[in-house]
């Protein structure tokens, strides 16, 4: 198709699903340019420094089932490193007012919960990329939340208690507000076995940081980058689209790639208007509205991971240790729960977790009060697969999608960021030439 625009491609946000999508139609040829509402690229992937130790305030760990990170990581000969927390040395359970040292049989016993709540995955999603492939099955778990599941099976308190903090640290959310489908599609993905699955969610992260993907992905090939560039129309009219700006600009291009994340998407005005399925969701939040926090710690408290679920910190593991302190990483599965960010409160909950423990800092972002995320990584209410996956999949004449919130196979995460700006970027290839 003959290029009609000033631009080629305008691609609107520059996270990993943005950045990779704008290098691709430029490497197909395209003019493009890509605008970013940050001062910054990367989106929720983002490094930083705290007490000058690099951490990651967004995305951050790597496996290497993910096929397009891992797609990257090779193209670009990324160094991976661990993070000692993943194989802990002692994992705790908080839970029924109890403390449980989980090895031997409660270990056992834990694992064989989780191995109970999960036992249909390869029935109800055995194509993960594919979730609607057995349609019944999947429409069933789809209609039930992950805590509705679990609330059915005959569990041990204990084994309930870790399933349903485990389920917490995969929804970024609360057990009842995330789908059971949701659950299994992670599970499915990271293999359908415990360790690897566990493995797949927290033990491996780059070892220059998400940042040095950003850059060498948006170094690979010249497009045009404006940051501080905050998009408020998107509007496709028939032989071109306009994309406006905050401040006033507009552009036009013969093709738009979208990457907004999910809860951020309705502030922009689109023409033809958003189905009322994505809109509708967009406005009432997927369930991740959870928390990280990166706590410093005094002295080396050893390898540990603790799992409370309910908690206002529902999981805490190892990040980092030195000679003289420990780096945890914590989440909050309801940053509701979370009343105050200040040092007293975050020292009372910590030493629920870790007793004696004596908190020296701590860092961290905000996501839901972010106004260009409203929210941490996505995962799906009961019955979003039967009403928004579909919408969220429409093609929309010269505007194309590709946010990382929705599509299936590893949705929410890096992975599922690059996975559909890779997508994007070929459909404006097909429509383009």
């Amino acid at each position: 198709m003959k290029r009609r625009g000033d631009i080629d491609v305008v691609v609107v946000g520059g996270g990993l699903a943005g950045v990779t999508a704008a290098r691709d139609c430029a490497k197909n040829g395209h003019a493009t340019l890509l605008l970013e509402a940050r001062d910054r690229l990367g989106g929720r992937a983002w490094t930083s420094q705290f007490e000058d130790e690099p951490i990651e305030f967004g995305g951050t760990w790597v496996y290497n089932c993910q096929p397009f990170i891992w797609t990257e990581i090779e193209r670009y000969g990324l160094e991976i490193e661990e993070t000692p927390g993943a194989v802990p040395d002692q994992m705790i359970l908080l839970a029924n007012d109890e403390r449980t040292v989980l090895s031997g049989e409660q270990l056992g016993e834990a694992v064989a919960g989780w191995m109970q709540y999960t036992a249909d995955v390869r029935g109800i999603v055995p194509r993960p990329y594919d979730l609607m492939h057995n349609t019944e099955a999947a429409l069933a778990a789809d209609s039930m939340s992950a805590l509705d599941h679990l609330n059915s099976l005959s569990l041990s308190p204990l084994a309930h208690a870790f399933c349903e903090g485990i389920v917490e640290l995969v929804a970024s959310g609360t057990a009842d507000s995330v789908s059971y489908l949701d659950i299994l599609r992670f599970y499915m993905l990271g293999g359908s076995e415990f360790s690897n699955f566990m493995d797949s969610a927290a033990r491996f992260k780059l070892k220059l940081g998400t940042i040095g993907l950003v850059e060498r992905i948006a170094s690979d090939v010249d497009f045009d980058i404006r940051m501080n560039a905050a998009v408020s129309a998107i509007e496709d009219r028939g032989d071109h689209v306009r994309v406006k700006t905050n401040d006033g600009q507009t552009f036009r291009a013969s093709a738009v790639v979208g990457t907004l994340p999910m809860n951020v998407i309705a502030d922009v005005h689109f023409k033809p208007e958003l189905p009322d399925a994505v809109r509708t969701a967009a406005q009432e939040r997927h369930p991740g509205k959870g928390g990280k926090f990166f706590l410093k710690v005094d002295g080396q408290i050893g390898n540990v991971a603790t799992v409370a679920p309910g908690r206002p910190l529902n999981y805490t593991m190892t990040f980092t240790q030195s000679a003289r302190s420990t780096l945890l990483v914590a989440f909050s599965s309801d940053m509701d729960l979370v009343d105050h960010y200040d040092h007293e409160t975050l020292q009372t909950e910590l030493g629920v977790h870790l007793p004696g423990a004596r908190l020296l800092s701590s860092t961290f972002h905000d996501w839901n009060a972010d106004p260009h995320a409203k929210g941490t990584w996505a995962t799906y209410r009961p019955g979003w697969a039967r009403t928004v996956l579909p919408a969220a999949q429409q093609q929309s004449g010269r505007i194309h999608f590709a946010s990382g919130d929705h599509g299936e196979g590893w949705r929410g995460t890096m992975d599922g960021a690059i996975g559909a700006g890779v997508r994007a970027a070929q459909a404006v290839r097909n429509q383009l030439g």
